[in-house]
């Protein structure tokens, strides 16, 4: 009977996890113990092993994918034997794509397989490559589409789709705000990546080929940077933190307290180090702390 191999969720708040390593491929023969792959949450490193000898039917994800905790990884049977389980598919509108939570999963599986197979992002579980943000991010087809006949780049688009997809709705809308333009002048702005600027001097204000400009680059700090690919774990992190600021309220507190006599206490503690009449130099940390431990003995009386 084949095995099912899921995703561990690592701690109560880790919802996802970047796969590093795949050390078992589909077809590879395996012994309980033996690691199948390896994954990071924002904080640490994990190994998982099989929990059977067999060999493995199925492999769900690759290296770098950013995986939903609790989602199927592997499946691990006997030589010859069919999984029951198959990977996951691009759907088609009216067809359910298959998708195979393990029982008693998290109950947003069924939300996240709504808007996976959504008939507008047409994207599969296995397309679902994790973006320098952390997001899903990419484009549909649709957009994709409309945006190379029309010399848009999607990738300076804000999609409104799942997850930040770009779609169709999000190319129309920059056209909306963008002048027109001629053949020529779509086909040159599409082939070297210029765009126009302002109104074109065509009829009605149509952008002609020589309206196109190429984006200005800062003359001084173009290039005064250094591009480093982030760590997966750096890539939680930064996850982590942006939900956070999403999510939380941002709170500073300002608490003020007049230290003048602490202060002029210090200058003359320092000149009594400095002539020798006290052999230890007392600091304003050493003031601090010694007026919150009589404080707290204040407290408990």
């Amino acid at each position: 009977m084949a095995t099912v191999v899921i995703l561990p969720k690592q701690g109560q708040s880790v919802e996802s996890c970047i796969i590093t390593e795949i050390k078992k491929k589909k077809g590879d023969v395996v012994k309980k113990g033996d690691v199948l792959f390896a994954y990071e949450t924002d904080k640490a490193s994990f190994e998982e092993e099989s929990p059977v000898d067999g060999v493995v039917l199925e492999s769900f994800y690759n290296e770098g994918d950013e995986v939903e905790v609790l989602l199927n990884m592997m499946v691990i049977g006997e030589p010859g034997e069919e999984s029951p389980l198959s990977p996951p598919e691009v759907g088609t509108p009216g067809e359910e794509a298959p998708l195979n939570p393990p029982q008693g999963g998290k109950p947003e599986l069924a939300e996240l397989k709504a808007t996976l197979f959504h008939p507008d992002t047409q994207i599969g579980i296995t397309e679902a490559k994790a973006s320098p943000s952390g997001r899903f991010g990419g484009a549909s087809p649709r957009a994709k589409s409309l945006a190379a006949k029309e010399a848009i780049d999607t990738t300076q688009l804000s999609g409104s789709g799942p997850n930040g997809r770009v779609i169709e709705k999000d190319v129309k809308a920059a056209l909306e705000n963008r002048p027109k333009l001629t053949s020529l002048a779509k086909k040159i702005a599409s082939e070297e990546g210029l765009q126009p600027q302002g109104a074109g001097s065509g009829l009605s204000g149509t952008t002609k080929s020589t309206d196109l400009v190429a984006t200005p680059m800062n003359a001084l700090y173009g290039v005064d940077y250094e591009d480093k690919k982030l760590s997966n774990m750096r890539k939680l992190i930064a996850k982590a933190m942006h939900a956070s600021l999403q999510n939380s309220a941002q709170l500073t507190h300002h608490l003020g307290a007049d230290a003048r006599r602490m202060l002029e206490l210090r200058k003359t503690a320092k000149s009594a180090f400095e002539s020798g009449k006290l052999s230890t130099n007392i600091t304003l940390n050493d003031m601090v702390c010694f007026a919150v431990i009589k404080a707290l003995k204040s407290s408990q009386m």
